[in-house]
């Protein structure tokens, strides 16, 4: 065997071995994806065994409620301060996935939310009843008869907010 058969052949194997390397992790990611999945749904079900308390509650951001928070401001459309379950309130766990962006059926524009109003959601999906549009710069109603869906991370449309 000539020194170029060698080197191809070390080269060839070599390239084999990265091959089922990379199998084996692509096997061992989506045994990570699915095992995670398992695991989400075990988390949000025992939190949802836990009552959520409406009464703790806060301005988005950790400020105290105030009397004038749902005042609109005209230059964006949008309340002075938005209410969130208390950081203590929303570590006890999300009853459904977390998620920071919606799609408006309005306008079809998808506006993202602060971490704090989206682990609110996650905690207690009904607790509001309307959210803000970034590009109509107005709020509209969620639920069942709501005007947004979640915006998914694969950039599917997931079922409606406030749900």
């Amino acid at each position: 065997m000539t020194e170029l058969e060698q080197a191809q052949t070390a080269y060839d194997i070599a390239v084999q071995h990265q091959h089922a390397a990379e199998q084996g992790a692509l096997a061992a990611r989506k045994a990570v994806l699915e095992t995670k999945k398992q695991l989400d749904i075990a988390k949000q079900y025992l939190a949802a065994t836990i009552p959520v308390d409406r009464s703790a509650r806060q301005l988005s951001g950790g400020g105290a409620l105030t009397d004038d928070h749902r005042e609109i401001n005209p230059a964006t459309g949008q309340q002075k301060g938005y209410v969130v379950l208390s950081e203590a309130e929303r570590s006890k766990g999300y009853v459904r996935p977390f998620r920071d962006a919606y799609r408006h059926a309005k306008c079809g524009a998808i506006t993202t939310m602060s971490r704090d109003i989206a682990a609110t959601y996650a905690r207690d999906p009904e607790f509001y009843d309307g959210t803000f549009c970034s590009t109509c710069r107005s709020h509209f109603p969620v639920g069942e008869n709501g005007q947004f869906t979640w915006y998914e991370m694969d950039g599917t449309e997931g079922p409606k907010v406030g749900t």
